[in-house]
């Protein structure tokens, strides 16, 4: 089950059953700021519940009646042990009928409270696991809509961690905390306690002399628990992180023979972790006999103080079973104290987590009121654009202003670094300018809304990713309303339903982690085709550069060909024909645009531009490479 933590996590757990008890009593062991986030963290837990607070109140209901019932079966039991033994006395006549009538009430009581506990484990569960699925899922969303500059700085194996951990700390609080260690036993401690009162002040003192006795001691001896239980989480989260990190990266691994180098480090990873788990374990085993000990003897003296009423005649053999009875359900609730209350602040802490995801607020937001933007009619159009990434000294471009009418194809030239990626993220809107603008059919991009934007919006980049899903699944994605009709043209225009039809399963093949399945040529018609079907007014393509095999690569750019007719679009140009057969193309230098215009025009008024021209034009291979742009490589060639 899903909610079956992991045994590292369960092992965990066991060694601090008991780790500070008194600091978990008392708030003089943790700073005030500490109490304020412990006490926040609880209420925003349990706020959860809000929603379902009809559930919430029949679950109490449900819960208090079977405690009360609970609680009923010792008294049952009582009397009817004193009834049979006054009669075997002679002091009156126990008759067989009220035998069989206490027997069927005892019979009753624990067979009703067996079925409202199932009714109330059962609809606990439910409501536990729709709220831990709602919260994960708000969490999940709110990260999907985190902005580029959060992302980039984010960890999504981390985040997916902690989702998950949080997910299950949330699941842990409410049912196994909550709803079946914590509120059931302090009605049955509360039920019970006060029934001992009522029947011997003295009994009920002696079952509760032993809890304080019990947390001092308990707490010295568990105070190293807390930073064992650091050491052995830290110690088995970097094994956790190394799994992830290397199952991730497992096709290098095997690249470069890495087997038993990595084999033999996720042995030593987790020999080291097993170093402060064993010491831990020897601790707990001794915590745990502490524990027993304590207990133990307050039960004795229970036993030993009622059964010295029962000779001096102060209660009755009756009155002597139902002391040890109460008893045992009164240290019940107390034993789990050394457990619930370091389990719960271990929680918290995970929880927090999972709320600091829900909480995060992202920078790139629609603006107040933004419109619903229009499909591409006229122009778009760059105007006095500078942008720099955030912590970063120079500006990646600056004062840039450019105008493409609709349904033109602009190229985009310029070496590593130089802004084309960004100013293709700038036209997505993962980022704002820090000054100027960009403008569709005269609309500021920032006063429309985001999906609105991208909508109207398809990319298409070098390395296609793909989901671990089928061929018409990762065509239709962004598309979720086309049909098999519109997949299957798409494809076709996009050159790929032939190879995806020699394919086992044609569209319903999966196509693997990333679509490794796929070979790159594949991969990339795949994501044209999931262009078309989107049936986009701008597009952003990045071009296949030399990786693919020659078919494939030819293949690909009749495919872009296709794609692009009709539609506005900017591609990231690596051939010097591509570059020819643009309506207008751009070269990106220094911060900024160097130039924009023609093939012709750029040859007078782009130095960079025309140093490519100069090496590349008089070649059957017009490949633009990084090394294109080296001056060297132009004098070398003339």
């Amino acid at each position: 089950m899903h909610h079956q933590v992991s045994a590292t996590t369960v092992r965990s757990e066991n060694y601090n059953h008991v780790f500070a008890l008194s600091s978990s009593f008392s708030t003089s062991s943790m700073s005030q700021p500490q109490l304020r986030n412990a006490r926040a963290s609880i209420a925003r837990v349990l706020r959860l519940l809000q929603r379902r607070k009809s559930t919430t109140a029949f679950l109490l209901a449900l819960i208090l009646l079977t405690s009360v019932l609970e609680i009923t079966v010792p008294f049952l039991t009582q009397r009817l042990i004193d009834g049979i033994i006054r009669s075997v006395k002679g002091g009156n006549h126990f008759a067989l009928q009220s035998l069989i009538a206490s027997l069927a009430a005892i019979f009753a009581s624990v067979a009703t409270t067996r079925v409202l506990r199932s009714i109330y484990n059962y609809r606990l569960f439910v409501t536990v696991t729709s709220t831990e699925d709602e919260i994960k899922g708000n969490a999940f969303e709110n990260f999907l809509r985190s902005d580029m500059e959060a992302l980039t700085k984010t960890n999504s194996g981390q985040v997916m961690g902690c989702l998950d951990r949080g997910a299950s700390a949330v699941y842990i609080i409410l049912y196994e905390i909550m709803g079946q260690n914590l509120i059931p036993p302090l009605i049955i401690f509360t039920g019970v306690f006060g029934a001992l009162l009522f029947k011997s002040w003295l009994i009920a003192l002696t079952v509760f002399l032993p809890l304080p006795v019990y947390l001092l001691i308990v707490g010295r001896f568990s105070a190293p628990m807390h930073d064992l239980e650091q050491k052995v989480n830290a110690g088995f989260e970097r094994v956790g992180k190394e799994y992830y990190d290397i199952a991730g990266n497992v096709s290098t691994v095997k690249k470069f023979s890495q087997e038993g180098r990595e084999a033999g480090l996720q042995r030593r990873l987790l020999s080291e972790a097993r170093i402060p788990q064993f010491c831990a374990e020897r601790k707990w085993a001794v915590i745990e006999n502490i524990q027993t000990l304590i207990a133990t003897a307050g039960r004795v003296i229970v036993i030993g103080l009622g059964g010295w009423f029962v000779l001096h005649g102060r209660c009755t053999v009756g009155e002597y079973v139902l002391y040890i009875a109460l008893q045992d359900m009164l240290f019940g609730p107390m034993s789990q104290l050394s457990i619930l209350l370091p389990k719960l602040r271990r929680n918290l802490a995970r929880a927090e987590g999972l709320f600091d995801i829900l909480d995060r607020k992202h920078r790139l937001v629609d603006a107040p009121g933004a419109i619903a933007l229009p499909p591409l009619k006229g122009c778009v159009e760059v105007r006095n654009l500078s942008f720099r990434y955030p912590e970063a000294g120079d500006w990646t471009l600056q004062n840039v202003s450019l105008k493409v009418p609709a349904g033109s194809t602009v190229a985009l030239v310029g070496r590593s670094g130089t802004g084309k990626t960004t100013f293709m993220n700038l036209l997505l809107r993962c980022y704002d300018p820090q000054h100027g603008c960009i403008l569709i059919d005269g609309v500021d991009i920032r006063y429309g809304t985001q999906e609105s934007l991208r909508r109207q919006i398809a990319v298409v980049p070098q390395e296609v990713d793909l989901f671990s899903r089928t061929v018409a699944e990762n065509i239709r994605y962004g598309s979720p309303h086309a049909t098999h009709l519109d997949i299957e043209s798409a494809a076709r225009t996009a050159l790929a339903h032939d190879f995806i039809c020699r394919s086992k399963d044609g569209y319903e093949t999966e196509v693997g982690e990333r679509g490794l399945r796929l070979s790159g040529g594949e991969r990339q018609r795949i994501g044209i085709a999931r262009a078309i079907v989107r049936n986009p007014e701008i597009l952003l393509l990045d071009e296949a550069t030399s990786h693919l095999d020659t078919e494939s690569e030819h293949l690909i750019r009749a495919a872009m060909q296709r794609v692009a007719h009709g539609r506005t679009c900017f591609i990231i140009a690596h051939r010097l024909s591509t570059i020819r057969h643009a309506d207008m193309a751009v070269v990106f230098a220094n911060g900024g645009i160097e130039a924009v215009g023609t093939h012709h025009d750029l040859l007078h008024r782009s130095p960079t531009y025309a140093r490519l021209h100069q090496l590349h034009a008089d070649k059957s291979d017009d490949h633009i490479t990084e090394e294109s742009y080296k001056p060297e490589l132009v004098e070398l060639a003339s």
